[in-house]
């Protein structure tokens, strides 16, 4: 089951703090990394991050997630698409409020032994726990149906390289 944790912030330094902490937190050996920003249209800029902040309406609420897959049993080989999962949590956060939320995200696999990705998502409204279990069931859906789908995919081509192999042995 994939994890999305969940926390919130009416302070717009405290918002542009988590963009800085998303984008540059330090890897495992300390060493400072910049990760790139994106949000549902694409590629982000700090600054246009930033400007999602500032240009917030009056009484927004700052919410950052962490959308975990489970490394045992969905992202097992470390390759599951973490921008289409967070595309499809994000969406869902977006019906559960009954607005256009806007988001900024970066995916974190170095400096955990386990891929995730932390979002700041500007939105109006209070989120209450059937709408964490809500992102959390769409998270871990996703994340299934690509596992199921990698797998699919790998399981082909492994029958495609056996049956070559075996071409190559009976002299074709």
């Amino acid at each position: 089951m994939a994890i999305v944790k969940l926390s919130f912030t009416r302070n717009r330094d405290a918002a542009k703090a988590t963009v800085r902490y998303i984008e540059h937190r330090p890897g495992r050996a300390g060493a400072r990394i910049t990760r790139p920003l994106f949000g549902s249209d694409g590629r982000v800029s700090r600054q246009e991050a930033y400007g999602i902040i500032d240009q917030a309406a009056k009484g927004s609420i700052f919410f950052r997630l962490a959308i975990s897959p489970d490394p045992k049993g969905e992202d097992t080989r470390r390759d599951l698409p973490l921008r289409e999962i967070t595309e499809h949590t994000m969406h869902t956060l977006e019906e559960r409020s009954n607005n256009k939320v806007t988001w900024v995200a970066s995916i974190h696999a170095e400096h955990a032994p386990h891929r995730h990705v932390h979002v700041l998502a500007v939105a109006h409204g209070r989120l209450d726990r059937s709408d964490l279990a809500a992102l959390t069931q769409t998270a871990t859906a996703v994340c299934q149906h690509e596992r199921r789908q990698h797998d699919q995919i790998r399981e082909g081509q492994q029958q495609e390289r056996e049956r070559e192999e075996a071409e190559w042995d009976r002299g074709f």
